[in-house]
């Protein structure tokens, strides 16, 4: 059974906007174009390729990504990407770090630096 853009758009749950766009960017395409209306039509089947787009841009393959290697991923492209995410988590460990040791420069609403501790000092004086 063929659906309408509006038909699949309704059972898949993904807008008609980013349909249109994912046939622009020739990343899914429709099963057929009506020549006349222009209209897309869908098969059922399809949905299982949209499953696997959404879950390769929630790992992290951007929409170019993931049409330049639909039909060649292989094993390097998923060690590749789990090592950018690897990286993403020891620099947000780090962020973490660095934010706990800012909090605990915290006097007064103001963030203290050991170094500058006199510097502040002056400043306070000031006003």
């Amino acid at each position: 059974m063929l659906y309408r853009i509006g038909e699949f758009s309704k059972f898949t749950g993904i807008p008609i906007r980013t349909l249109r766009y994912y046939d622009s960017i020739d990343l899914f395409k429709p099963c057929e174009v009506d020549l006349f209306t222009n209209y897309r039509y869908y098969k059922e089947e399809q949905i299982k390729d949209l499953e696997l787009i959404n879950d390769l841009k929630n790992v992290g393959f951007t929409l170019e990504e993931i049409r330049d290697n639909w039909n060649n991923f292989n094993e390097d492209l998923f060690l590749k990407k789990k090592e950018k995410l690897l990286e993403s988590i020891e620099l947000a460990n780090e962020a973490i770090k660095k934010v706990d040791i800012l909090r605990s420069k915290i006097k007064n609403g103001i963030i203290s630096n050991d170094n500058d501790e006199k510097e502040i000092i002056k400043k306070k004086s000031i006003f």
